[in-house]
């Protein structure tokens, strides 16, 4: 009976400790009109596999790639870097539809909000910036593939952002649009958090207090 409650104590601990550690920088809603398929922007899980001829949709998607990572050196994106030691987390939006579909697809002024700061974009036309930055922020269960022309932005695509809302215009035939977004990562815990975490300590020690009796 005393394990079991110094366990349970230790557990929930845990439990706390790591829900303040592993906070992130996620999509946390998209808004926008129907691309000229009918298709309503969605967020969704990462994908198995994104190489271009198995990724498909009928309007912007985007998920969230590999999160609080603590940048071993500079990220290039495409208005410059970002500092080596920075906190960041990453997500993939993209368009893409599938060979042999007749005609393009259309789906502008969908607005992409993330919960964290946009510190960057790749949107380079032939995915290198992607690519080379793939091994560390891509998310950990999905293929990649190679690297091809026209994957990014051409220049009937756009996109803009202020503070931590994203606009994306995508046009496209065949491939598509595919564009990493870098966000400053909220992995620190706050003063609410630690008083919180400070808590399950203490319930610790009364548990372990107790089972000594």
């Amino acid at each position: 009976m005393k394990a079991h409650i110094l366990l349970k104590s230790l557990t929930a601990s845990t439990v706390l400790l790591g829900a303040l550690s592993n906070a992130e920088a996620s999509l946390v809603s998209v808004a926008g009109p129907n691309s000229s398929r009918g298709a309503a922007p969605a967020i969704i899980l990462a994908p198995a596999t994104l190489n271009n001829d198995v990724a498909f949709n009928l309007g912007q998607q985007g998920f969230d790639e590999r999160q609080c990572v603590l940048l071993p050196s500079s990220l290039e994106v495409d208005d410059g870097i970002i500092a080596a030691g920075t906190l960041v987390s990453s997500h993939m939006i993209f368009m893409n539809q599938q060979n042999n579909t007749t005609g393009g697809t259309d789906h502008t002024g969908v607005e992409w909000t993330f919960d964290g700061l946009i510190l960057g974009v790749m949107s380079d036309n032939n995915g290198n910036l992607e690519a080379a930055s793939t091994p560390i922020l891509g998310a950990p269960a999905s293929g990649y593939g190679a690297p091809f022309n026209n994957r990014g932005l051409e220049s009937n695509d756009s996109y803009s952002f202020l503070g931590n809302v994203l606009t994306f215009n995508s046009h496209i035939t065949q491939p598509g649009d595919w564009i990493r977004v870098v966000t400053a990562a909220q992995c620190v815990p706050d003063a609410t958090g630690l008083g919180t975490a400070a808590l399950g300590f203490l319930s610790l020690l009364i548990a372990t207090r107790r089972s000594r009796k």
